[in-house]
């Protein structure tokens, strides 16, 4: 790993959208804008542009209308992005701009990091900051709470009756943001697949 990459890898953040972002610039009031591993500049939650002017136009016309503001982010994954203004995050970076590479997991950026650690089944499992839960993934790129119940599992405890097959605890998981850079980053620590049975050789 050269120079460059490392004080990429250490500048790399995960922002509360789930997008992973290095800083790119600093507003006069503070506001720091990071650019993603796809070029695109957002706010510190995370958000691009205009993703935060359709917040706007539609929080501006709840007021006209005398109704209560929408929830920023909708119902699939709720967003914390207070911002005002779009301001440094319409322009386009210089061609030199080095964008910063997206880490080989989800699991592996949590481990380096030193996200809390907990066991799940005897495997290790790193907590994802930002998404209430808490919420975990596996080294096997599992989702789970910190008893290792997964969010399908305790969406069916809360809609069937009660059972000794489903989670004991009361945990609740949300959904990932549906604006999550996490879609094409492989979760855990190896790819996922089935186990390949060994067989002995022959004589």
């Amino acid at each position: 790993m050269s120079a460059g990459d490392e004080a990429n890898a250490t500048n790399l953040i995960l922002l509360p959208s789930l997008s992973f972002g290095t800083p790119f610039s600093l507003q006069p009031d503070g506001k720091q804008v990071f650019v993603t591993p796809t070029g695109k500049l957002v706010c510190p939650h995370g958000e691009l542009s205009s993703t935060i002017c359709y917040w706007l136009a539609a929080e501006k016309k709840a007021r006209l209308e005398g109704l209560q503001l929408p929830p920023r982010g909708g119902s699939r994954g709720q967003s914390i992005c207070d911002c005002q203004t779009t301001e440094g995050l319409n322009v386009t970076p210089d061609p030199s701009t080095m964008l910063p590479s997206p880490p080989d997991s989800l699991f592996g950026f949590l481990e380096d990091a030193g996200a809390e650690l907990i066991k799940v089944k005897g495997r290790d499992a790193r907590r994802i900051p930002h998404i209430p839960g808490p919420t975990f993934v596996t080294a096997h790129g599992r989702l789970c709470c910190r008893h290792g119940a997964s969010r399908a599992s305790l969406c069916k405890k809360q809609k069937l009756a009660p059972s000794s097959r489903r989670p004991a605890c009361q945990c609740v998981l949300k959904p990932l943001p549906a604006r999550s850079g996490l879609r094409d980053l492989q979760l855990g620590k190896w790819p996922s697949g089935k186990a390949v049975l060994q067989t002995a050789p022959s004589q």
